[in-house]
């Protein structure tokens, strides 16, 4: 009699490589290190009696001028939404793009992106057209926040002198966008691609969810999404690139505004240092709370190590240009939110 085959045993795949928590640790001592030297180098010569008198001795003329300045920033920023989004209007994309900004402020990823969706739902946006819009103009914004300090440096060169910490911060940043933009490039070409992936998404959503559509669906929607995307794109991405580029200036621009506005001198030298510094650390807003604290510290000693700006200006700039692109916009935003659920279409989809 023959023998019965051993059962062939599952093999297991091997645990993905973790980084070493003594390293990790290790890593984070660092950061908190670095950061606690920047802030000490900052806060030891601020006068904060000065501070408080320039935070509260704006003019009227200055708030109004800062209040068009953020819904400037706020058009700019909105922009590539309503570009890729069909049938989105741009006040409805203003409103969509500062409740998310709200939403981030105080709740984890990716609660901003639930709630663009669910408002974009609501107002009878087509699911495949939102999720691409959203998508686009997310990679589009990451591109534009690593690629600005290509620009800081570039202008600082041309307009100054040839500084390595600036030449380093584009020279990585600069890397990641170029990696980022020919991704997005690839992935909106590839089409073969779209559909293998749709194929594996949906065998391994089946073995999860028996109930869930299989991977020709999964296919047919990948494709449409990549093909939708990439007409999109086609059609619109000249003017949304050109948006972002922009918005880098007016985000540079918002601060040196904020900078005058408490006492900073910004005649032609000092206005370069203050705008390509910026522009040099811009990718620290993508951390919690926009780098609070990390980008403030850092943007300080850039800016003290070449020009005599003082640092109780710079703080009290900083922090005016904080509640202008943080604080006011989450106030904004949570009132549009409210708005929007007390509307009946915000209602039925919500509640």
């Amino acid at each position: 009699m023959a023998e019965s085959p051993q059962p062939v045993l599952p093999t297991v795949p091997p645990a993905p490589r973790r980084i070493p928590k003594p390293l990790v640790r290790l890593g984070r001592v660092v950061l908190v290190a670095v950061v606690a030297w920047l802030l000490l180098r900052l806060l030891r010569g601020v006068d904060w009696h000065e501070v408080g008198h320039a935070l509260t001795h704006l003019s009227l003329w200055q708030i109004a001028v800062l209040l068009v300045a953020m819904l400037i920033r706020r058009s700019v920023l909105a922009a590539p939404i309503a570009l890729f989004v069909a049938g989105l209007s741009y006040l409805r994309a203003m409103v969509s793009d500062v409740a998310a900004a709200a939403v981030a402020t105080i709740a984890p990823s990716p609660g901003d992106v639930v709630i663009r969706l669910a408002m974009l739902r609501s107002w009878g946006i087509d699911s495949t057209d939102a999720a691409s819009g959203l998508t686009l103009g997310t990679i589009l914004f990451y591109v534009a926040r690593l690629g600005a300090p290509v620009m800081g440096f570039a202008v600082f060169w041309a307009g100054r002198e040839f500084y390595a910490p600036f030449a380093w911060s584009a020279l990585v940043f600069g890397a990641g966008a170029a990696v980022l933009l020919a991704g997005t490039l690839y992935a909106l070409r590839a089409e073969r691609t779209a559909a293998m992936l749709g194929r594996l998404l949906g065998r391994l959503i089946r073995r999860v969810r028996p109930a869930r559509p299989g991977p020709e669906v999964w296919e047919q929607r990948l494709v449409s999404f990549q093909s939708h995307s990439a007409h999109r794109m086609q059609q619109r991405g000249w003017l949304a690139v050109l948006s972002q580029l922009i918005l880098i200036v007016v985000e540079a621009g918002v601060l040196v505004l904020c900078l005058a506005f408490v006492g900073v001198q910004v005649d032609g030298p000092v206005l370069l240092i203050l705008f390509c510094s910026f522009l040099v650390i811009y990718p620290l807003t993508g951390l919690p709370l926009m780098g609070a604290g990390i980008l403030d510290a850092t943007y300080a000693a850039f800016v003290s190590n070449h020009s005599a700006v003082e640092a109780t200006d710079l703080v009290a700039g900083l922090l005016v240009w904080r509640v202008a692109v943080q604080f006011v916009p989450v106030a904004v935003g949570l009132l549009a939110i409210l708005l929007w659920r007390r509307s009946s279409s915000g209602i039925t989809r919500i509640g």
